[in-house]
């Protein structure tokens, strides 16, 4: 049921007239993570953090570690951004202060999210201390409980209905159980999906259904993990490096590479991809968007 809901979803508004896409977006990149209030095809930016300014990060976080940023994800109900950069840094930052709550140094890092008890689990990419996926007590900065192979790391979801968290790497899908009142907290793989097309996973986002968002090398999909199940987005499939698809109940955003691994703005649409409008971010090298839900 929760997949047909999401499989209709993305045709709900092809069927009628749509409104203009509305919301609030993070946008991030280099060393910075912009939020945008989206109206239709204009955007007006209202808030900025940027790793250099963070005073109270030690210095080789502001000046290498977070140089490359490249998922900026709300977490905490809105309250708090997790963050990684390519550059070897993951920080949760504070949404109303801009205070570092937690901060690691993990090499690669491309996704993280938040486990229950006060945990984090971050996806390593390819480098000869990454290919894993990491967990870390909030409470403890720099020092990692338990990671789990994961080969080219660049999704990590927690899935509170399914209690599962599901983890994107070169090839795979996979999810995870976890347990955060073990004395020795770790993850379990439970299952595993091999990702269609030419592989070599990019993003995985959750939609409001209780479904997914995958984007690989040459196309975006609809993953449904009940069933095993991979669908094309028709109007995201083919599409070269999309490097990160978010969605709401009505709208949808990605960001597709244009300069090697980045891009010069995104693109914000109806939920079934339809009336694009295009967002320029100047002096930005965007790598990923979120919406804020």
């Amino acid at each position: 049921m929760l997949y047909s809901n999401a499989l209709a979803a993305f045709a709900l508004l092809a069927a009628g007239e749509s409104a203009p896409v509305q919301g609030q977006i993070y946008a991030c990149g280099d060393d910075q993570i912009r939020e945008y209030t989206v109206t239709g095809d204009a955007a007006v930016e209202t808030w900025r953090w940027r790793a250099a300014d963070a005073r109270d990060l030690p210095a080789i976080y502001r000046t290498r570690l977070l140089a490359h940023i490249d998922d900026c994800k709300p977490v905490d109900d809105g309250r708090a951004i997790l963050v990684t950069a390519s550059t070897g840094g993951v920080v949760l930052i504070d949404r109303a202060t801009g205070h570092v709550r937690f901060r690691a140094t993990a090499p690669m890092a491309h996704s993280a999210d938040l486990l229950p008890g006060g945990h984090a689990a971050v996806a390593l990419s390819i480098n000869k201390n990454g290919d894993r996926l990491e967990l870390y007590a909030l409470s403890r900065n720099e020092r990692p409980l338990a990671s789990v192979s994961l080969p080219s790391g660049h999704g990590a979801v927690w899935d509170a209905g399914r209690q599962r968290l599901f983890a994107l790497s070169h090839d795979l899908i996979q999810a995870f159980a976890f347990d955060s009142k073990a004395a020795d907290p770790h993850l379990t793989e439970t299952a595993r999906w091999t990702l269609p097309g030419r592989h070599d996973g990019h993003d995985l986002s959750a939609t409001p259904e209780g479904g997914y968002v995958v984007t690989t090398d040459d196309g975006v999909w609809l993953f449904d993990p009940d069933g095993g199940r991979f669908t094309p987005i028709p109007a995201l499939n083919p599409k070269l490096r999309v490097k990160s698809v978010s969605v709401t109940r009505r709208a949808m955003a990605w960001v597709q590479a244009e300069d090697s691994w980045w891009a010069h703005g995104f693109t914000v649409a109806d939920r079934d991809a339809s009336a694009p409008q295009r967002i320029e971010t100047p002096g930005l090298h965007l790598y990923k968007v979120r919406w804020i839900r």
